[in-house]
C-alpha cells in the first residue's frame, strides 16, 4: 500500500512537472493560439493579438522579430521602457522619457516648437527659423545639454556693441549705462522675440508708476526723456503737453478747468476718454447717462450748463 501511494505522488509531481508552461504561469492563454501538433514552432497563421496586451504593436515594432524583444521565453520578463531595447543617443541629456519627441513609427521630431515651448523657450520670432546648431552645439553629437535661456547667453556680443543715442545730441551711449528694472541683460524689459526687429517700441516695458499703455504706447524714450535718462521726469500731463489746442477747442480750459489736473477728466488711454468724478448724479444716471459735454454745456469760458439744448421747458 505504502509502494502504491508513492507511485500516485510521483506520477502527479511528474505531470505537473511536464504540463508547466514554458512561457512562465502568467500566461494564460491555449497553447493552440500560437502552435499546431505537428510543432511547437510559432505557426504563421497565429490569432495571438499582441494589440490587447499593455505593448501594442505599432509602426516599426509591427516588423519587429519576436525574439528581439523575448530574449526568453518568459514573455513577461521582456521590457517595455524604451531603453531596454534602444541605446540613449542623447546621452542623458534630454530624460529617459522618449515618447516625448519621437513614436513607434519613426524617429524623426516633428514637435520641435512644442518641445520648446514646454521648456519655458518658445520659438516666436527669428528664433523659429534660426539654426538648430546655433543654439545647441552639441547637436551633431547628438547631445541637447541643458542651455542658459538669458539673451546675453546667445547675444553677448551683440549686446556689448548695442548703444543709444542720447537725448538732445549727437552721441550715444552703450546699454550698461541705461536705466532698466532689475539686470542690465533684462533684454525683455525693453525687447521681445516677437516680430523680426530688436527695435524698441516701448510694448512690455515695465515703466513703475507711469504704465506706457494708450497714447503712450508705442512712443520712443526721446519722445519724453528729451532731456536726459538720467533726470527726473514730472508724471504731469502739462510737462510734456501743450494746453493751446485745448485751450483753442475748449476754451473753457482756460477758466472753468484752470485749478484742475488734466487726470481729473482724461485718463493716458485716450484723450476723447472723459470721465468727470464730481458729475456723478448728472453723468451716470438717467438719460443723462453717456452724454456728451457739449449737448449740455456752452462751449464758452464759462462753460455754464444750457438745459434747453435739450429740453423745451414750458412755464
Amino acid at each position: 500500500m505504502r509502494k502504491l501511494i508513492i507511485c500516485i505522488v510521483f506520477l502527479q509531481s511528474a505531470f505537473s512537472i511536464t504540463a508547466e508552461s514554458p512561457h512562465g504561469k502568467s500566461l494564460k492563454i491555449e497553447c493552440s493560439v500560437c502552435h499546431s501538433p505537428n510543432s511547437w514552432t510559432y505557426k504563421k497563421n497565429a490569432t495571438f493579438n499582441h494589440n490587447k496586451t499593455h505593448f501594442p504593436l505599432r509602426g516599426q515594432h509591427n516588423m519587429t522579430d519576436c525574439r528581439s524583444c523575448h530574449t526568453s521565453l518568459v514573455f513577461s520578463e521582456a521590457r517595455t521602457e524604451c531603453a531596454s531595447c534602444h541605446k540613449d543617443m542623447h546621452q542623458g541629456t534630454v530624460g529617459n522619457d522618449c515618447n516625448r519627441c519621437h513614436t513607434p513609427d519613426s524617429w524623426i521630431v516633428k514637435n520641435v516648437k512644442q518641445l520648446h515651448q514646454e521648456q519655458g523657450f518658445a520659438l516666436v520670432g527669428d528664433h523659429a527659423t534660426a539654426d538648430c546648431n546655433n543654439c545647441h552645439k552639441s547637436a551633431s553629437l547628438l547631445r541637447f545639454d541643458n542651455l542658459n535661456s538669458e539673451c546675453v547667453a546667445c547675444h553677448k556680443t551683440q549686446y556689448d556693441a548695442a548703444t543709444i543715442i542720447i537725448p538732445g545730441s549727437t552721441d550715444r551711449i552703450p546699454h550698461s549705462e541705461l536705466p532698466t528694472v532689475g539686470s542690465k541683460t533684462d533684454c525683455y524689459h525693453c525687447h521681445n522675440m516677437v516680430g523680426r526687429s530688436w527695435s524698441y517700441t516701448g510694448k512690455g516695458f515695465e515703466h513703475g508708476f507711469f504704465p506706457l499703455k494708450g497714447g503712450h504706447d508705442g512712443l520712443s524714450c526721446v519722445d519724453c526723456h528729451w532731456n536726459g535718462y538720467s533726470n527726473t521726469l514730472s508724471r504731469e500731463c502739462s510737462s510734456c503737453h501743450s494746453s493751446y489746442k485745448a485751450e483753442a477747442k475748449f476754451p473753457a480750459h482756460t477758466s472753468a478747468y484752470l485749478n484742475h489736473e488734466c487726470s481729473e477728466c482724461h485718463t493716458y488711454l485716450g484723450w476723447n476718454i472723459i470721465k468727470f468724478k464730481n458729475h456723478k448724479p448728472w453723468h451716470d444716471s438717467g438719460e443723462h447717462k453717456n452724454v456728451a459735454c457739449l449737448e449740455c454745456h456752452n462751449n464758452d469760458v464759462t462753460y455754464k450748463p444750457n438745459c434747453r439744448k435739450c429740453h423745451n421747458f414750458d412755464f
